[in-house]
């Protein structure tokens, strides 16, 4: 009887033990999930202090209405590294021009009704996208887009949505959800494998914004002046050293293109407007963010997290 006793009061003490042993086991997924999500937190205000000081920066150096060409070639040419040993804190940057193809929201014909240029490229473009990726159903993604960037409903919907729709399409990403949607209800898969970043600019945009005629996209430019490829990839200079950099308007005069470009359209000179990513070390973890800054304004900051 008293080894019975024993035997069941070792095993409610295992039992005991094996609960205590449990618990200090999701005490500790806890606390490290605590670290983990404090770590983030830290970055994520580090990040935006960065953003600001940056953007500040920038406005400095590319303030609204300057056109420095030089300064913005060699920012979009040499990744800015900066490193203080004793904290360990590392900075890395790397900016791009934005505005390389038609913005996307152009095809809004409605908003650019005085400027129906910009509309008829946009669709153009459009087409020439959908037809050479063989996109399975060209009607049914343009009413996607247009639904998008008009914010209005289409007319063979059998509901109204209650609240207003944003209008526009503001950030790859918005634009790349879209593209998903029409891939799943069309089944056409192509249409995720697209390069559309090479072909179209997703941003607000307003009556007097260009495509940047400093640094267009091949692919754009192959597409909109009907030029192969290669020649243009053959053919475009961007030498720091030596000042030769090739612009749109140089481009198409060394090729023979006679038509003027359309000023309405493009800019002569390279544009304010650029799409920055940063790499940070902070605490012993390396963090990423990045955001757009058009004429003196920053604009989609978008935090990476721990990368």
């Amino acid at each position: 009887m008293d080894k019975r006793k024993t035997g069941i009061a070792l095993f409610i003490t295992l039992m005991v033990i094996a609960s205590i042993m449990s618990i200090i086991a999701v005490s500790f997924s806890y606390l490290e999930k605590a670290r983990t999500d404090a770590s983030a937190v830290s970055g994520l205000i580090q990040a935006n202090i960065l953003y600001g000081n940056t953007s500040d920066v920038l406005k400095r150096f590319f303030p609204k209405g300057s056109k420095d060409s030089k300064k913005l070639n060699l920012l979009y040419t040499l990744p800015l590294t900066l490193a203080e040993e004793e904290s360990g804190f590392m900075l890395n940057m790397q900016c791009k021009a934005l505005i390389t193809a038609v913005p996307i929201n152009w095809l809004d014909e409605e908003k650019f009704s005085s400027v129906p240029d910009k509309s008829s490229l946009a669709k153009d473009i459009l087409l020439y996208v959908v037809d050479f990726y063989n996109i399975e159903d060209p009607n049914g993604l343009e009413e996607m887009l247009l639904e998008a960037i008009t914010g209005k409903t289409l007319e063979n919907r059998d509901y109204e949505p209650r609240l207003d729709k944003q209008r526009g399409i503001v950030s790859k990403n918005q634009f790349m959800s879209i593209i998903t949607n029409y891939s799943l209800q069309y089944n056409d898969k192509k249409a995720l494998n697209i390069p559309w970043e090479k072909y179209f600019t997703f941003i607000e945009v307003s009556q007097k914004t260009l495509i940047d005629g400093g640094y267009p996209s091949a692919e754009f430019i192959s597409a909109a002046f009907d030029i192969p490829l290669e020649l243009i990839k053959d053919n475009w200079v961007n030498d720091i050293k030596s000042g030769e950099v090739t612009t749109l308007s140089s481009f198409l005069k060394d090729n023979d293109y006679i038509s003027p470009l359309n000023k309405k359209i493009y800019s002569t000179k390279a544009v304010n407007a650029m799409h920055c990513k940063q790499i940070f070390i902070y605490n012993e973890n390396q963090y990423g963010f990045q955001f757009n800054y058009i004429e003196g304004r920053s604009s989609n900051f978008e935090f990476n997290g721990q990368e």
